[in-house]
Order: structure tokens, then sequence, then C-alpha cells
């Protein structure tokens, strides 16, 4: 009708002035847009000022299936291949052992372990989180143990995580969420019947899994067959309108197949991606569609925000924070301890763990059905929902603790491989030591080895060195270097490597913060040694400097002058004439350093000048 027209019209202008305020100001006190979204949707739902609550929800998980699409524009078939192990191992044992657990603490019907930790506690009403039956418990811990892909993928996109190897465990882990959904989904109607018996329900569950994977797996070779045709025919037209158009259609067209067969729609708009991601025409593909998504999925963010019960959340906040800490502390483990049985470290296992322990939005459309069938009890059904979007409003601060956490285990690991492996490698008292053993740190390597006719000592031979470095596949030696596992910028870690008075220090480090720190401590143990290391811009080769550093290289400036001395060698330039413009632009970049030492205000000059003759 024309009210709920006009009712939509102002729910838009609402949320687009939300958008306009939110994101600005969260990102100035760099904080999360989403936490931002969660708060606008929780005071406009206070406030009245969202009318047509159901449609504004229908249309923002379009920004889910947005997002889920490029997840799998992300990705080509053989990732997908890599992600299988995460997601049919870790996923299938992070869901299995999530349910029994939440299961278990709603158990026994009528005399949960759940309800009499709280009344233990917080005095609690004894049928606050009581369940009725061991179906009622099941459906609690499978809603439980699935996790948020809205918040989890933004965020490890925002970060550029999603490549890492943390990152493809947990991508794995969501995705066999999507998939398990269904069986959840086909179960739910059959324990409201109450007209079944073990017998009857696995054949059941096997026929209903079976015709969706069948689709699933026929709705794939079709889709491979014919969306680059089709898209090909659209391109040819050179219209942007039909080429948007066709993209959305994709999207959304995919999810509804494979609801229609009983999966999740992200699961179908995932797909859709990871179809794509084959083609030439991704990039276009992802250009088109992000608008859509980031706006769609800040609505999503806000719509979830409106789902808090605040008079609820007053009334039993004891117990809405024990239930919430629960919550988290129980996914982390299990998944932390699944990680480390899949070959990743523990950094990695605790990050995915904390990222993950979180509710997601199919707890939603788990709790909405149980409670429609009438499975759950309505009071337990808003509880379950306050707990588990308070759990996704915190999911950027986990995010951050976990990667804090992390690097507090990798420090400590590191502080325990103080004792160096005992290896055949010459004892040099006075070795040129170089710390990080990258690209970089083996070019400079074969530099010292090479024999010269003036080396040490007038002999024809190379300068002893020793190298250090964190990453074990380096420290393997299989290429002949000379190098060890450690951080060589401690000098407990090179007294023990024998390492009395080095020649010289090289930090070759890449990271900003962990370069200038290296040059901080060694300088502290070796005043009267040279450290030179390498610089990524003006701005760093200042901070290296005042850090103790005898001299730095700009490795991006060097790179620059190299690849200008080839392109002018290559328009005709006489190689004398590049020769001189080198050396002396290199003297300006030499010049423009020490300004920047002398005035000691790096920020000024994070920027190469212009270079005038």
């Amino acid at each position: 009708s024309l009210e709920t027209i006009n009712d939509l019209g102002l729910d838009t202008l609402t949320f687009l002035v939300a958008t306009v305020l939110v994101v600005p100001s969260f990102k100035a006190f760099k904080a999360s847009p989403i936490l931002g979204f969660l708060l606008s949707g929780v005071v406009m739902n206070q406030l009245g000022l969202i009318r047509n609550v159901t449609d504004i929800k229908a249309l923002s998980e379009l920004g889910i299936l947005f997002l889920l699409f490029e997840m799998g524009l992300e990705l080509s078939l053989a990732r997908l291949k890599a992600l299988a192990k995460y997601a049919f191992g870790m996923g299938f044992a992070q869901v299995l052992l999530s349910t029994v657990a939440f299961a278990a603490f709603e158990l026994p019907p009528n005399g949960a372990l759940g309800t009499r930790l709280l009344e233990f506690l917080f005095h609690s009403r004894p049928d606050l989180v009581n369940i009725r039956t061991v179906d009622e418990a099941v459906v609690i811990g499978a809603g439980l143990s699935l996790s948020s892909s809205a918040f989890v993928l933004q965020l490890l996109s925002e970060k550029g995580e999603l490549p890492t190897r943390f990152g493809s465990a947990t991508l794995g882990i969501l995705l066999f969420q999507d998939i398990a959904v269904v069986p959840l989904l086909v179960i739910l109607p059959i324990l409201e019947t109450g007209n079944f018996s073990q017998e009857s329900l696995w054949p059941v569950m096997a026929a209903e899994s079976l015709k969706a994977l069948g689709g699933l797996g026929a709705l794939s070779l079709g889709g491979q067959l014919l969306l680059r045709r089709i898209f090909e025919v659209v391109a040819d037209a050179r219209s942007s309108e039909a080429f948007v158009a066709l993209c959305l259609l994709t999207v959304t067209g995919t999810s509804l197949l494979t609801q229609k067969l009983g999966f999740s729609d992200t699961l179908g708009a995932f797909l859709a991606g990871a179809l794509l991601a084959e083609t030439n025409y991704r990039t276009q593909v992802e250009a088109d569609i992000r608008p859509f998504r980031g706006l769609l999925l800040g609505l999503f963010f806000v719509t979830t925000g409106t789902s808090i019960d605040l008079q609820l959340l007053i009334r039993e906040w004891p117990n809405v924070l024990a239930l919430l800490g629960g919550l988290i502390a129980i996914k982390t483990l299990i998944t932390t301890a699944i990680g480390k049985k899949v070959g990743l470290s523990l950094p990695e296992s605790v990050r995915t763990g904390l990222l993950l322990s979180q509710g997601g939005e199919f707890a939603f459309v788990v709790f909405a059905l149980a409670n429609r069938l009438g499975v759950l009890p309505l009071e337990l059904n808003r509880l379950l929902i306050i707990v588990v979007v308070l759990s996704m409003a915190l999911t950027p601060f986990l995010n951050e603790f976990g990667r804090k956490l992390a690097n507090i285990i990798e420090l400590k690991i590191q502080q325990d491989s103080t004792e160096i492996k005992k290896v055949e490698i010459p004892k040099v008292a006075e070795p040129v030591v170089i710390v990080g053993f990258g690209q970089t740190g083996q070019v400079l390597a074969n530099f010292l080895s090479t024999p010269l006719a003036n080396g040490p000592g007038g002999d024809v031979e190379g300068w002893p060195y020793l190298a250090f470095d964190l990453d074990p596949n380096r420290v393997s030696r299989t290429l002949g270097f000379p190098v060890l596992y450690g951080d060589g910028s401690r000098p407990l870690v090179l007294q023990t490597a024998g390492v009395v008075k080095p020649k010289a220090l090289m930090v070759m480090y890449t990271g900003r913060g962990s370069a200038v720190r290296a040059v901080e401590r060694l300088r502290l143990a070796f005043p009267e040694t040279p450290i030179f290391a390498r610089a990524q811009d003006l701005g760093h080769l200042l901070e290296l400097k005042q850090a103790g550093a005898t001299d730095a290289i700009l490795e991006n400036a060097e790179t620059s002058l190299e690849l200008g001395s080839v392109l002018l060698r290559g328009l005709g330039v006489m190689p004398d004439d590049v020769n001189f413009l080198r050396r002396i632009m290199r003297e300006s970049l030499d010049v423009q350093a020490q300004e920047a030492l002398e005035k000691k205000a790096g920020g000024e000059f994070a920027w190469v000048k212009p270079f005038q003759v």
C-alpha cells in the first residue's frame, strides 16, 4: 500500500542519515562501523524511528548475500578444494562438539545443569533457562554452535586477512556451518510433530540431505556451463546497466535456487561468486556489487540491533552476562583445540577460536522456527537472541583481543626457543650477522660469501656471516645457507650461537616496528658495531637512524632507481647519462634523509620531494 511505501521511504532516509553519521565517527575513533550500526539499531528501535521492521529486515538480508558473493569471487576452485580440509574436518568437529557442549548445559530436562549454576551464582528463576525435552536442548545447542558470517567475513575483509591460513580456516568453518543448517531445518518440523521414532528420523534426514546435495551439485555444474556464456552475451552488449542487473540477478537467483533445495541462501550466493571467480569478469562484477554490499550490510547490522529486548536485558542482565561469557569461552576452547589437530599453530588456533566465538545470524532463523513450531519457550527464545546479538556486537573486540593474544603467544614461543639447534655451522666470533633471512637477506648472504681477491686479510675468500630467522622453512638450510632459528636481535640468542663481537649487524626485517625495535636492542648491546637496516620510506629511515642505525637503505627508492634506469636505457638514453642521473638522484634522497634527521620531524619527509636539476 501507499502507507507501506511511505514507511519504507522514511526508514530508508533514517538509515542513510545514520550511515552518514556512524561511519565517519567510528572511523575517526578507529572503531569498527559495525558497532555503530548495531547501536543505531538499538537507539532507533527504542525511539520508534523504524516503522516497517519486517520489510527492512528482508531487504537487509541482501547485504549478507552480497558479502558471501564477494567472498566467493575471491576464491579460485583450487582454493575451494584447499578449504575442504577446514570445512569438513575442522568445521564438522566444531559444530558437533559445540552442539554437544551447549546441549549438555541444558540437560537434564526440568533440572538443567545450566539452571542450577545460574541459581547458585545469581539466584535466578528456576524456569529461566529450563527446557522440557531433550529436543529443545539439541535445538539450542545447534543454534548456538553457529557463528556470524556477516560479522566475521566483514572484519577479515577489512583487515585483508582472508588469504591467510587463519582466514582460510575461518572461512572453511563458516562454509560448513552454512551446510549444517540444512539437516537442522529439516529436523525441526519433525520434532514439532512428535510422530517419529529414531528408526524413522535418520532415513528422512538422509533422504533430504542427499536430495539437497544432488541439487547443489547440479546447480554447480549448470552454473559453470551457463554463467560464463550469459556474461559474455551481456558484456558484448556494452551496457553497464544490463551488466549490473545481471550481477544482481546472479546473486539473488542462485540464492533462491539453493533455498529451494533446502540450503541457506547465503551458500547459494557464495557458490555464485566462486563460479564467477574463474572468469575474466570477476573484477568488474566485484566493483559493481560493492556499493550495494556495503549499504545493505550496514542495514543488516542496524536491524540486528533492533532484535534486542532492552526490558528483558535490564531485568536479567546477570544471567545474560553469564550466558554470554559461557558462549564465548566454550566456543573459543573447542575451536582452538580443534585447530591444533588440523595443522594450525597455537596463535592461529586462538585467533580462529575467538573470532568464531559469537553466535550467528542463522541462530535467529533456527530459534524463530523453533519458537513458531512451539519447540522453544518464548522468553528463553528472547533471552538467547539477546545473548547472540551481544556476542555479535563483541566480535570486533574479540578479533582485536585475539590478534594481541596471538602476538603474545608467538612472542612467548620465540622466547622459549633461545636454545639454538646444534647444527654444523662454523663458530666465528666476529661474523657479519644478518637478522631476518628473507629474499633480501639471502641476496646479501650471497654478496658476503662470494670470494674476492681483496677480501679480509688479502685472501681470496668471502666474509664470514651468520643469519637468523623465525621462519622454520627458511631455517631448514635446504639451499645451503648457514641460518639459525631465533630472534637475532636479542643479544642472548647471539651469545648462545657463539657471536661475541659481530663485524657488522644487518637488520633485514620487513615490519617497520620490528626493525626499529631490533636496531634499538642491538645498539644497546653493541655500541661500537656498525648497524645497517632496510627502510620502507624516509620516515622509516629517520626512525631507524634515531634508534641507532649507522645507515639505512630505502628499498623502494632503490627499486625505483633501477626501474628508471632500465626505462631510460630502453628509450635510448646513453648509459653514462643514466648513471649520472641515478647518482645525483640518490644523493638527493640522502640529502632529504639528512634534513629529516637534523630536524627530527620524520612526518614532513615521509614522501620524496620533486627532484630539480
